[in-house]
């Protein structure tokens, strides 16, 4: 008997997670299939989609270094759009838009400061590739940029939201969210860091909240 309570037409969250990445697996990047299972899915779980009656018809990946694949779905009327079926099935937290929006926005500062700094900060000695935010993490500074806007702030930000629209999510020029963050930047301890001492940051950084 499988554990776990059903969640989609008769399966729970793991055979589900399960069935659609067989169904995947089996095809090649950049071969378009279909699947009545996904479909339904995105068309009932998905935040937007649901809320705009939007089903796609036929789907695609595509490779993206860094990650397993991109997942597009084909929306009739709208094109091909990039479409997460994993968080139909483990929702995302809206908040996490906006903490991706300031991680985009911070994108010139760190590449700045890295311009700056071509060596690693660290061992003195391998090409830097990596800015690591030491005091403070950028989670926190995140979090403290967010708890310093109201409701009506954040409401307002995410007014704008277009899931169809192609270019990322993104705050507006000049918004007040975007200075705070310029703000802690300038307070803020950065390093830049060649890969495998950034992996050491953060093991010691870990093993400080153990």
């Amino acid at each position: 008997m499988s554990r776990g309570k059903e969640f989609f037409q008769g399966m729970t969250k793991t055979q589900l997670k399960e069935m659609i990445q067989g169904k995947i697996a089996e095809v090649d990047f950049g071969q378009e299939f279909e699947s009545s299972i996904i479909a339904d899915l995105i068309h009932q779980k998905h935040y937007h989609c649901a809320a705009q009656d939007l089903r796609p018809t036929r789907f695609r990946k595509l490779p993206r270094p860094g990650a397993v694949y991109d997942f597009q779905g084909y929306f009739p009327g709208h094109g091909w759009h990039g479409v997460s079926w994993t968080q139909c099935i483990n929702p995302r937290d809206e908040m996490a838009w906006l903490d991706r929006a300031l991680r985009d926005a911070a994108h010139p500062i760190i590449s700045s400061y890295r311009a700056m700094h071509p060596v690693c900060e660290r061992c003195k000695n391998n090409p830097s590739t990596e800015v690591d935010h030491v005091s403070p993490e950028f989670k926190v500074m995140v979090a403290q940029i967010i708890q310093t806007l109201s409701t009506s702030q954040i409401e307002e930000i995410f007014s704008r939201f277009d899931w169809l629209d192609k270019e990322p999510f993104s705050l507006p020029t000049g918004h007040s969210a975007l200075q705070r963050l310029h703000d802690a930047h300038q307070t803020a301890t950065l390093q830049a860091l060649c890969k495998p001492c950034h992996v050491i940051n953060g093991n010691e950084r870990r093993r400080l909240t153990i």
